[in-house]
């Protein structure tokens, strides 16, 4: 294999940014624009779990005192309840489920106790000093001052939760990891995004937390500029990558990834809810999340159509999974939409397709039932493997196809699936990711040596008997369509049925190839070939190298696509129906 052109560092260039770092000039900063504040003694400092807040305010602290200035410390951590308290609070949204919960609607205000916020309200409103009010939520409680916002990439959370070094937001203790991710998802995401969300018109530093103790920041205006000017040209989000038990070892040389890694199994290339945007200058970068970019500037990168039907929610997800000289993913199915709707308080469910990108002979996808699988023994299979480690064959029960390089898979909810071993699938689906019913995992255990659950109730509760045999065989394995050619250049469309509301088509061309946006999102994924230049009116041109993928805006109204390398193109592109 050749040396990995693949990024995985993609900055976005500005400049005029000036992002600095460090915790004194960051203090500088702050200094500079309280003399020029209408509340000069008050500086509001909020955040996004996954912050070291003790080191953070620690190292402000210390650049404060070294400039000879004292101030009055007040941190949020006061106003939360008790975490039994909490957790009480929280009960209905995390449910008994070991793995899903439902969506939490409420704000962190319902984590606070009223007494407490208001004799924090009242110590900010009679302050005879500087003071410097932090902590989560710090901006819902004090208004005015200077406001700053940290933001941690939630890949970095993760990390740090994944080896205690955090809490969740109001909790005492570290719990297990898939307890504090199952929070992180379902409640201190959702609630903290809204605080986020509310600050970003106003704030004055942007701070990306990811080192506590260098911390990277830029102004406000400035942070604002960056995202407007982001969203009027194509994009490219910041990947990032994670092991697991079925993992492979293509990505691992492929992408050049940190080889002391067992294997990789994920690439999460643009989920919405968990990829950041680098943005930088001549000197430093620093990771906003990809929720920035949508709030800011929704109709700009969705388009107002999507924008109608999804808000400023993404839909749809680009992914790999790897199992090149790995195993078997999970017998798996996902979620119908109401269920999705009822259970989970989702809005939409976890549609899905795979793209083979690369595989070995005699590799296989699991999809759709046997014509003679009969689901009550199916599920009496099932629950003996759960109950009494009793193993058994899916492919007694699920249908399997041979895999070629650039086989695309359908696979709408309710429809039961599995990547087989030695597989390098781009995964081109709706955005929610984590709702994977798994009906068979092989009696396998996950890295942490702990019995990989299976959600059998979930699973039968949402497993369509009638996708199976000629059903699939003639709806979810389709032949490409022609839609327009010319010399050396054709689109495709690859993939497009109604129980989908995205589309996927393919370019392939030897030189280039013209497309137009019609107002919506474009998702591109170069699948053949070096790389090639995406080449739109009004901003530099992109190069997409081999395997990476990219966001056209729907601001950008037309675009070409033009070959950089020696040997002809193919690039996926995703799109919102009707």
């Amino acid at each position: 294999m050749s040396a990995p052109t693949y990024r995985t560092h993609p900055v976005h260039l500005f400049p005029w940014l000036d992002a600095r770092r460090g915790h004194a000039a960051l203090t500088a900063a702050l200094q500079q624009r309280a003399s020029a504040s209408e509340t000069p003694g008050l500086m509001v400092i909020d955040g996004f779990v996954g912050i070291e807040w003790d080191r953070f305010i620690d190292g402000l602290r210390a650049a404060l005192d070294d400039r000879g200035v004292t101030a009055q410390w007040l941190s949020t951590d006061q106003c939360f309840l008790t975490p039994t308290d909490i957790d009480q609070q929280l009960a209905p949204t995390l449910t008994a489920d070991p793995v899903f919960g439902r969506i939490f609607h409420g704000h962190l205000e319902d984590l606070w106790d009223g007494e407490r916020v208001d004799a924090l309200r009242r110590a900010i409103a009679t302050r005879t000093e500087r003071t410097v009010v932090y902590g989560f939520g710090a901006s819902c409680l004090a208004g005015d001052g200077i406001r700053v916002y940290v933001d941690v990439p939630k890949a970095c959370a993760q990390e740090r939760a994944e080896r205690g070094a955090l809490t969740n937001v109001g909790a005492a203790e570290p719990e297990s990891f898939g307890a504090m991710y199952k929070r992180l998802y379902f409640a201190d995401w959702p609630m903290l995004n809204r605080v986020k969300r509310a600050m970003l018109a106003r704030l004055d530093f942007f701070v990306d937390g990811t080192t506590s103790d260098l911390p990277i920041f830029v102004a406000g205006d400035a942070f604002r500029r960056a995202l407007h000017e982001v969203a009027q040209r194509p994009f490219r989000l910041k990947p990032w990558f994670a092991p697991g038990p079925w993992g492979g070892q293509w990505m691992k040389h492929g992408f050049g990834l940190p080889p002391e890694e067992p294997n990789y199994a994920w690439s999460f290339e643009l989920i919405a809810p968990e990829n950041g945007l680098l943005l930088g200058d001549s000197n430093h970068d620093l990771e906003c999340s990809f929720d920035y970019l949508l709030w800011q500037e929704t109709e700009a990168v969705v388009g107002v159509a999507v924008a109608a039907r999804y808000g400023s929610y993404f839909p749809i997800r680009f992914d790999y999974l790897d199992t090149m000289d790995g195993t078997n993913l999970s017998c798996q199915v996902h979620p119908r939409l109401d269920y999705m709707r009822e259970e989970f308080g989702e809005p939409f469910t976890q549609d899905e397709t795979y793209y083979i990108v690369s595989c070995k002979p005699g590799a296989r996808v699991f999809l759709g039932l046997r014509d003679e699988a009969e689901l009550d023994r199916f599920q009496a299979d099932a629950v003996a493997a759960r109950d009494r480690g009793i193993p058994f064959e899916i492919g007694a029960y699920v249908d399997s196809y041979p895999s070629a390089q650039h086989d695309l898979f359908l696979i709408p909810s309710g429809t039961v699936h599995c990547s087989g071993a030695d597989n390098l699938v781009l995964e081109i689906s709706a955005t929610p990711y984590i709702y994977t019913f798994k009906i068979y995992d092989y009696l396998r255990h996950d890295l942490q040596g702990e019995l990989r659950h299976v959600h059998l109730d979930h699973a039968f509760a949402n497993l369509d008997p009638s996708r199976r045999g000629d059903w699939v065989r003639s709806h979810l394995l389709p032949d490409p369509i022609a839609i327009r050619q010319g010399l050396g250049w054709a689109e495709y469309c690859i993939g497009d049925i109604d129980q989908l509301f995205f589309a996927v088509h393919r370019f392939e061309f030897q030189h280039e190839i013209d497309d137009r946006t019609g107002g919506k999102f474009h998702v591109l994924n170069l699948v053949e070939g070096e790389r090639c230049a995406v080449v739109a009116a009004g901003s530099p041109p992109v190069t997409l190298h081999f395997a990476e993928t990219l966001i056209v805006p729907a601001s950008v109204e037309a675009y070409t696509l033009r070959n950089l390398g020696g040997t002809p193109c193919k690039v996926v592109k995703a799109f919102v129906k009707g």
